[in-house]
C-alpha cells in the first residue's frame, strides 16, 4: 500500500488556496470559508516559528494546544477549528473535502447515485432504526466524496489502489469506526456486484478489519511529573487558579476528567470536608474525602479566579458567555511543555494518567485493590487489576492472574 506523502508546512499556503477554491466551487458560503481561512492562518503564521516540519497529525495536535487551547474549551469553537484544520489535512493529503453532515436529503453524484442510493434503498427495508440509517448514510457518503472528488464518476475505474488509499485516509479514527465502515463498504460492493451495477467483485479489495477491544496498559505520570506540573503551574492569573485545582483534584482522587467537568457547588459537603457526585461512566454514587490542598484549592479558584455566571458547574469557561466546560484533556499537554516534561509520541498523557499515577502510587504502597477500585469508583475489581501491569514490582505479590 502507498503511504501518505509528505507535506512540509511551508508549502501550506499553495494547499490553503487550493482548498479556497475548491470550497468555492462546492457552494461553500464565503462567511464560512473566511472563518476557516482565519484559523489557516494562524496556522501557517505558527508553521513559520518551525520551518522544515512536516505537516502530520502530531503538528496539528501541537498548534491546536499552543494556539487554540482555551478556545477549545467552547463547543461551537471547538467543532469549527477542528474541523478547519481536520479539512486542510485531509485536502493535502488526498485533495479530497470531506462532508461532515448527511441528512436523506443529502444528494450523491449523477454519476455514482445508481449504486449508493440502490443500496441504501434496499438497507432501509431491514428495519433498522433511523439512527442507524443516518450512520450508513454518513460512511457512504464519505466514500463517495472521496471517489468524487479524485475523479472517478464510474465504478469501473475503481481498483485495489482506489480502496487502499481511501483506507489511508481513515486513520484518525478509531478501530471500530474503521472496522464498521470497510464492512458497509464491502457489502455495499458486493451488492453492487450480485445486482449487476458492476461486472467486477470489487469487494474482494476491501480487507477485513478486526473490531478487537484490546485492553490497554493506561499511561500514568509519576510522582515527580505530578510535582512538575503542578509547580509549573501560574497560580497568579484566574485561568491558572482553576487549572491548578482541577490537576489537584484529578491527582489526589483519581476523579475523572468528565465527573471534574460536571461538578457544582451542592457535590461539596464543606463541613465535612467529602466531595460526592454520580459518575457519568458508570451512574455509581461516589463518596470521597477531600484533603485540605484540594478544599484550599477549590476555594482560591472561586474567590480569586472565577468569572461571575449563573452555571451550577464549579468549573468553567474563562470565554464569554462563561460556560461548562466543554473538555478539560487539552489543558495537560500544554502544562506538560510548561513544566518541560517531554512525553514519547506514543504515550498518551490526558487527564486520565492522573487518575491512572494515583492508582499505581496506591498499588506500591500495598494498598489493597478492593480499597483502589473503591476510590476509583469501579464497580468491577477486573477493571482495576489492569494497573497491576503498570507497578512490576508489584506483581510477584499478587495471587492475581494477569497476562502481560
Amino acid at each position: 500500500m502507498e503511504g501518505t506523502k509528505k507535506v512540509f508546512t511551508s508549502e501550506l499556503q499553495t494547499y490553503i488556496s487550493e482548498l479556497k477554491e475548491v470550497m468555492y466551487q462546492k457552494g461553500y458560503s464565503n462567511c464560512q470559508i473566511q472563518t476557516y481561512s482565519k484559523i489557516w492562518n494562524n496556522m501557517q503564521t505558527y508553521a513559520k516559528s518551525q520551518p522544515n516540519q512536516e505537516f502530520t497529525e502530531n503538528f496539528r495536535q501541537q498548534f491546536l494546544q499552543d494556539v487554540y487551547a482555551e478556545s477549545l474549551e467552547n463547543r461551537d469553537s471547538m467543532y469549527r477549528i477542528t474541523r478547519a484544520t481536520n479539512m486542510l489535512s485531509d485536502f493535502t493529503q488526498f485533495h479530497v473535502i470531506f462532508r461532515q453532515y448527511c441528512t436523506s436529503k443529502t444528494i450523491f453524484s449523477e454519476e455514482l447515485k445508481d449504486i449508493f442510493v440502490g443500496f441504501l434503498e434496499e438497507e432501509s427495508h431491514r428495519h433498522f432504526t433511523e439512527k442507524t440509517m443516518k450512520s450508513l448514510r454518513i460512511r457512504l457518503l464519505r466514500f463517495h466524496d472521496y471517489l468524487y472528488d479524485i475523479g472517478i464518476r464510474d465504478f469501473r475505474s475503481v481498483s485495489g489502489k482506489t480502496i487502499n488509499l481511501y483506507i489511508l485516509s481513515l486513520a484518525r479514527f478509531s478501530t471500530t469506526y474503521v472496522s464498521e465502515t470497510l464492512r458497509e463498504i464491502r457489502r455495499m460492493l458486493k451488492w453492487a456486484f450480485d445486482n449487476q451495477y458492476i461486472d467486477i467483485q470489487l469487494a474482494k479489495y476491501v480487507p477485513h478489519v478486526k473490531n478487537i477491544r484490546q485492553q490497554k496498559i493506561p499511561s500514568t505520570f509519576t510522582a515527580a511529573e505530578i510535582d512538575q506540573i503542578l509547580s509549573s503551574v501560574d497560580r497568579a492569573n484566574p485561568i491558572g487558579k482553576r487549572n491548578y485545582a482541577i490537576f489537584l483534584i484529578a491527582a489526589k482522587l483519581g476523579i475523572r476528567s468528565s465527573d471534574i467537568r460536571s461538578l457544582t457547588f451542592s457535590n461539596i459537603d464543606w463541613d465535612k470536608k467529602m466531595i460526592s457526585f454520580s459518575q457519568k461512566k458508570t451512574g455509581r454514587s461516589l463518596v470521597l474525602p477531600m484533603p485540605d490542598d484540594v478544599g484550599w484549592a477549590i476555594i482560591d479558584y472561586l474567590k480569586n479566579g472565577r468569572p461571575e455566571t449563573n452555571v451550577k458547574n464549579i468549573f468553567v469557561s474563562h470565554q464569554y458567555p462563561y460556560g461548562e466546560l466543554s473538555t478539560i484533556g487539552n489543558i495537560v499537554p500544554r502544562q506538560m511543555r510548561s513544566a518541560g516534561i517531554k512525553a514519547p509520541a506514543n504515550r498518551r498523557t490526558g487527564m486520565h494518567a492522573f487518575r491512572h499515577g494515583l492508582a499505581t502510587r496506591m498499588l506500591e504502597n500495598d494498598v489493597p485493590l478492593p480499597i483502589i477500585a473503591q476510590t476509583l469508583g469501579h464497580a468491577d475489581i477486573s477493571s482495576t487489576e489492569v494497573y497491576l501491569r503498570i507497578s512490576l514490582k508489584q506483581l510477584s505479590k499478587c495471587g492475581l492472574e494477569v497476562d502481560l
